[in-house]
C-alpha cells in the first residue's frame, strides 16, 4: 500500500459528486438525494482503490481491538463508512449554510461552554475527521460564540463570503493555514482574548514538511499525530478542550471535554509534555471511534504516511 501524506491523495471525483448530490437535494428535495447517492458512492468506492484499501486496514484493525463489536471487516463495511461520508457531508453544508435545529443536538456538556463564553475567555478545539466536526457550527448558536476554524482548503476566503451571503448570522469564520506563522499566532491570539473559540484538527499531520509530529498508540498501533494544535496551544495560553460529534439516530452527539487547562512548555521537558497530550488525544479517539466506528473518514493510510 502506498505510504504518501494525507494531503497527495486527490479527493476531487468525490467532491464534485458530492456537489452534484447537494445541487439534487437543494433543487430536487431529500428523496433525490437518497435515490442518487448509492450509485454515485459506488462509482467512486470502485475506482477508488487507495481509499477502499486504507478503510479494509482500518476495518481490520479495529475489528481485531474489538472483537465483540459485531463489525464485519469486508467490503459492504467498507461501502457503508463511504455512504456515510457522503451523507455527512450533505449534513456538513446544511450545518454551515442553515443551521442545526437545537432539537437535534445532543450536548451534555454545554454548561460548561456557556461558562467559558460568559467568562469572556476563549479556547482551543481540537477535532478530528470521526463523525461531522462541522456541527461545530451549533456551538457558536448555542452561544452566540465567533467560531474560528483552521482548514488546508486555499477557497476559505469565498467560502466565508458565500457563507455569509448565504447565511448572515453565521458565527464561524475558516481560516485557511499550512502552518502557524507569527502573523497567524497573533491573530487567534486577539480572537481568544475576545472570547472566540478557535477549532483545529488532530488527527491529520502537517501539510509543511517542517510541521513536528509523534507517535502515539490507536487501535493497537502506532500512527503518526500532529504536535501543531498543543504547540498553537502553548502560543495562545488558554484552556484546551476535545470535541467529537457523532450522529445518531435523533440528530447529533456532541462530547467536549477538556484536555488541559493551559499547555504550559516546561524547559527540558517540551516533547514529554505534548507526547502525553497526543496520547491522550489518541486515547479518545479510539474511545469515539469504539461508539460510532462507521463514521471514520480519513480515506488514507492513516497509520503508514509520510510527508
Amino acid at each position: 500500500m502506498s505510504n504518501l501524506h494525507w494531503s497527495k491523495y486527490r479527493e476531487q471525483g468525490f467532491f464534485l459528486g458530492i456537489k452534484f448530490l447537494f445541487w439534487l437535494h437543494h433543487w430536487l428535495g431529500p428523496i433525490a438525494f437518497k435515490v442518487a447517492v448509492y450509485p454515485v458512492v459506488l462509482c467512486y468506492y470502485l475506482k477508488n482503490q487507495s481509499g477502499r484499501n486504507s478503510i479494509q486496514e482500518y476495518l481490520e484493525l479495529f475489528t481485531k481491538r474489538y472483537p465483540s463489536s459485531g463489525i464485519e471487516p469486508n467490503w459492504k463495511t467498507g461501502f457503508k463508512i463511504f455512504l456515510n461520508f457522503a451523507n455527512s457531508a450533505r449534513e456538513k453544508l446544511e450545518a454551515w449554510f442553515v443551521g442545526i435545529p437545537d432539537s437535534q443536538v445532543n450536548f451534555p456538556e454545554r454548561a460548561g461552554l456557556h461558562q467559558l463564553a460568559a467568562s469572556g475567555q476563549g479556547g482551543l478545539i481540537i477535532g478530528s475527521h470521526l463523525g461531522n466536526l462541522e456541527v461545530c457550527r451549533a456551538l457558536g448558536s448555542l452561544t452566540k460564540v465567533r467560531v474560528n476554524v483552521l482548514v488546508h482548503t486555499k477557497h476559505a476566503v469565498k467560502f466565508n463570503r458565500m457563507m455569509k451571503m448565504l447565511n448572515p448570522l453565521s458565527q464561524v469564520r475558516l481560516i485557511q493555514v499550512t502552518e502557524v506563522t507569527p502573523a497567524l499566532a497573533m491573530r487567534l491570539s486577539e480572537a481568544i482574548e475576545a472570547g472566540e473559540l478557535v477549532v483545529i484538527v488532530g488527527d491529520r499531520t502537517p501539510i509543511n514538511s517542517m510541521g513536528r509530529t509523534c507517535e502515539a498508540e490507536f487501535l493497537g498501533r502506532k500512527a503518526p499525530f500532529p504536535q501543531g494544535p498543543y504547540i498553537l496551544a502553548a502560543l495562545l495560553k488558554c484552556p484546551v478542550y476535545t470535541l467529537f460529534c457523532l450522529r445518531s439516530t435523533s440528530g447529533y452527539d456532541i462530547y467536549m471535554e477538556k484536555l488541559c487547562d493551559r499547555v504550559v512548555m516546561k524547559r527540558g521537558d517540551r516533547e514529554g509534555h505534548i507526547r502525553s497530550l497526543v496520547e491522550e488525544f489518541a486515547r479518545r479517539l479510539e474511545r469515539y471511534c469504539h461508539i460510532a466506528p462507521l463514521q471514520w473518514y480519513n480515506f488514507y493510510p492513516f497509520w503508514d504516511q509520510q510527508k
